[in-house]
């Protein structure tokens, strides 16, 4: 049997249905004072606002961690600039070289801890830090400064073992200054970096 509605009345009832539908959805998520204000009285309620002071590295609820990531390494950056631009100076090696494998070892994050026990910004195991001169202790090198100092200067020393080719230089300073062939680890970071310098 047919339908007694006509096939426009039925489409013109679909979108008084939708809108009906969105502004129930509407109600709810307002609250249901707040979708009849100035029809009850006027009624109105006052909220004060929650600030809240973040500082560098610090953890924002609701935002993917992406996007921290992105703002970690923005801030990081800032913080920590003049150091690697001083260390890097200092141990002949380029300044955004420098600054892209602290950006991939720790994204700038001077509390970073690696699962090998590297530490900090540059990711410098103890016993690195130690051939390279350091001789306090493993918390220390969680001092970004400290961090930087050492492991500059064995950045630089992979540099100079390297022969030049960046992915050379990252080979020696990810797979230790006696690597001689790229692995898929170096490589990928290799890539990084490449990407980090163009």
């Amino acid at each position: 049997m047919p339908s007694a509605i006509p096939r426009l009345e039925t489409k013109d009832y679909m979108k008084n249905l939708i809108v009906a539908a969105a502004a129930c959805v509407s109600v709810l998520l307002t609250g249901y004072d707040s979708a009849f204000a100035g029809q009850r009285g006027e009624r109105t309620e006052t909220v004060s606002l929650r600030i809240t002071k973040r500082t560098a590295n610090y953890p924002i609820s609701g935002v993917p961690a992406e996007l921290r990531d992105v703002e970690n390494s923005f801030t990081g950056r800032k913080a920590y600039s003049a150091l690697i631009t001083k260390y890097a100076k200092q141990n002949g090696v380029p300044v955004e070289l420098a600054t892209a494998v602290v950006q991939i070892e720790s994204n700038f994050n001077p509390r970073t801890r690696g699962s090998a026990g590297e530490i900090g910004l540059m990711q410098i195991k103890p016993a690195t830090a130690r051939l390279m001169g350091y001789s306090g202790s493993t918390k220390g090198l969680y001092d970004p400064e400290t961090n930087i100092k050492f492991g500059m200067k064995y950045l630089a020393m992979a540099q100079d073992l390297g022969g030049g080719p960046t992915c050379n230089t990252i080979l020696k300073y990810n797979a230790g200054h006696g690597a001689t062939r790229m692995n898929p680890i170096s490589k990928r970071y290799c890539g990084k970096v490449l990407a980090l310098l163009d």
